[in-house]
Formats: structure tokens, sequence, C-alpha cells
């Protein structure tokens, strides 16, 4: 009996350790086991949906634990990715070109999230009416960035140089603050400091956005090249993530802003007139524009600007750097 009774239990034991490496322990097998990753983001409302994304378990749903670590700058984000303290980067598409060309980080993009019309742009008080007036005088904003490049393109079409301005460096977060304090008398940042701004000083307008500069600001999820080799399933997993926040979003449009509110500090009421300002794209949209070549001539063109500015150290194939098909 004794015998018996050990061989059942050498078979319940045998059952129960096959089941238990079937389940991997968490309902899940081994195989799929979630990925611990992290990405980095800035308070800008681009980047909406990956935060609806964590708020809602998106990420976990498909198989992703992802911790989101929000930076205030870009030489920040940059520094972060390029020591692999990141898996991901969200970053302007003219940041990509020269993390490729300057740094030689090797990069791919998997989503290219969306394009910045009014979102971005010069502002400056009522006392002056367009950039021609304020040659001389103090503009702010932070070097390497979006804000940079707008600001060349403009003056760039207006025959002016930087050289007529006294550029002062500084955050994107802090540049808006500097020109209602009157310490300088433009600025080129992007949304919602813009909004910020003009709550608080309604003498504050734009005097020139992405919107007169079709293509020119674009943000993309940047991931090295080697890791997306290691991990060729990533790609699939994060642009079903980003399409089924989209879709969230667009379901709860309330319960989104709300999220997207909270992650960049921006008033509930303020947000649906920021978002104007902004062309997001679905998966599909993307490959859309990607087939049709709007897409590459778009980077191109910012290509092309980063190259008159003598800001590329070497060539960058716009097209190697988009890996959304």
């Amino acid at each position: 009996m004794r015998k018996l009774w050990s061989t059942i239990g050498f078979i319940l034991l045998f059952l129960l350790l096959i089941t238990g490496c079937s389940s991997g322990g968490n309902g899940q097998s081994s195989g799929n086991k979630k990925m611990d990753l992290k990405m980095g983001t800035e308070p800008w409302i681009g980047y909406g949906p990956w935060w609806i994304a964590e708020e809602k378990g998106i990420f976990k749903k498909n198989g992703i634990n992802m911790e989101i670590t929000m930076f205030k700058q870009d030489a920040d984000i940059n520094a972060a990715f390029a020591s692999d303290k990141i898996q991901f980067a969200n970053i302007a598409s003219h940041t990509a070109m020269k993390m490729i060309a300057n740094n030689d980080i090797n990069l791919k993009t998997i989503v290219f999230m969306d394009e910045s019309a009014t979102a971005d742009a010069v502002i400056t008080t009522s006392k002056y009416k367009d950039l021609e007036s304020l040659k001389g005088k103090k503009v702010a904003f932070e070097e390497g960035t979006t804000s940079d490049l707008l600001f060349r393109q403009a003056i760039k079409e207006q025959g002016l140089t930087p050289k007529d301005f006294n550029v002062v460096y500084m955050a994107a977060s802090d540049a808006g603050l500097a020109l209602i304090s009157h310490k300088v008398d433009a600025a080129v940042t992007y949304e919602p400091y813009i909004a910020e701004i003009v709550k608080k000083d309604k003498s504050v307008h734009r005097i020139y956005t992405g919107k007169d500069s079709p293509g020119l600001i674009s943000d993309m999820t940047a991931v090295k090249a080697d890791y997306l080799e290691d991990h060729p399933d990533i790609k699939t997993k994060m642009q079903k993530v980003w399409d089924e926040a989209m879709d969230y979003w667009k379901a709860h449009p309330e319960e989104g802003n709300q999220i997207i509110a909270n992650a960049t500090g921006t008033s509930d009421d303020e947000l649906p007139t920021i978002l104007e300002g902004v062309k997001f794209f679905t998966v599909n949209e993307q490959k859309k524009s990607l087939d049709s070549g709007e897409l590459e001539k778009g980077l191109d063109n910012i290509k092309s600007i980063l190259d008159g500015q003598k800001q590329l150290k070497k060539d960058v194939d716009t097209h190697n750097i988009l890996a959304i098909d």
C-alpha cells in the first residue's frame, strides 16, 4: 500500500511540474513572458497615446511591462537613449537624423506618431508683428530641438540669419515664461507651453508656426537597430499598442484627454484646442504615407534644411530610418 501511495504521489508531483512549466506562473507560457522595457518621453502632446496605453493596461495586454520616463529636455532623453538606459525614445524626426549622422547611432523608426501645425510656434507680444520687427531682439529657444529647427526655417524664409537676433538658449518649458517676464522679446516653443503662456498674457501671439512649413515638425518612436534585430517581434507589438491606444482614445475622448492633460500639465478645457494643432497617424496611415512617398519626402525636406545649416556630419538615408512597414 505504501508503494502504491508513493507511486500515486510521484505521478501527481509530475503532473504539477508539467502544469507549472506550461503556465509560466502568471497565466502565460514561458515563451510569452512579458518584456520589461523602458521608454522616454517629454511633455509633448504628440506622445499622448503612449500614456493612454500605460494608464489603461494596453502595454501589458500585449505582453509588455513598459516603464515610461518623462524628461524635461531633448538632451536628457537623447543621452538616455544613447547609453541604453531606455530602449525606446520618442524624438523629433530631425533629432533622429542628427543622432545617426553625428553620434553614429543606428536607429530605426517603428512608429511615425505625428506632425505639428500650430502646436509649435514662434511667439511674441503684441509689440512685435513679425520676425523683421524682432531684429536685434532677444529670442529664446532650446538649442538643437524642433524649436531651433522651426526658428531657422522661419528666418530663412524672411532672408534673415541667426546673427540678426540675440539668441538665448533655454529649455522649451522656460522660454515662454522668459517672454512674459520680459527677459526676452520672443520665444520658440510648443504645446502645452504655448497655451499656458497665452492664458497668462493675452497679448502673446504666434507669428510663425509649423503650419507655415508643413511636415517640418514631426515625431517618431525610435529603437536601436541591433535591439530590433534581437527582438524582431517588438515592432509589431508596439505598433499594435499604438493603434489600440488610438482606438481607445477615439472611443473614450474625455478619459483619453484627461490622461494626456495629466501627463503634460495641461488643463482639460485647453487640451481640445491644443490638439487641433497636431495630426496623429494610425499605423495604417503611416504605411500609406510611406508607400505614397509622402513620408520620405517630408523627411528629405528636413534633411535638406539640416544640410543647409551644416548640422549633419555625414549623409543620412531617410528611407533607411523607417521600419514601419
